[in-house]
């Protein structure tokens, strides 16, 4: 009887274990936005033309390439449930106006005007706050 007590409680201690992996086999993407959180930097605002779209589930945030001139930027967008709920489908070869948060390498969207449709979108709010984010006056108000 004893010999399954100890066996148990061998299992028992082991069991925490089990599903802890170490620091140096997870993949961590860096740049990328991870949360929603404030946006800071530099609001800006940029014309261009819809390169590519980088809608993959699974695959981190959606983000758009967006080429003005020889130049290409890539605009992160939000979730995708947001993006399915603001019915944002933006299409490669179309002209789009973006005013969004800078960073060295990337904009964060604050909203996004695509011509072709003649609509914008909001992703944040005046304070860099993403409109799908809930709380205390926060998220989208309709």
């Amino acid at each position: 009887m004893s010999r399954f007590f100890m066996l148990l409680f061998s299992v028992a201690a082991c069991l925490p274990l089990a599903g802890q992996t170490s620091s140096c086999c997870r993949e961590v993407v860096t740049g990328a936005p991870v949360a929603p959180h404030a946006a800071t930097g530099k609001l800006v605002e940029l014309a261009g033309i819809v390169e590519q779209i980088h809608i993959v589930p699974g695959q981190g945030m959606p983000y758009l390439d967006v080429k003005r001139s020889s130049q290409i930027t890539r605009i992160y967008l939000g979730p995708m449930p947001f993006l399915l709920a603001e019915n944002f489908n933006p299409k490669a070869g179309h002209e789009v106006i973006v005013k969004g948060y800078q960073t060295a390498d990337w904009l964060l969207a604050a909203q996004i005007t695509l011509i072709a449709e003649k609509r914008t979108v909001k992703f944040r709010d005046e304070h860099g706050w993403p409109l799908w984010r809930g709380g205390f006056g926060r998220g989208r108000t309709r």
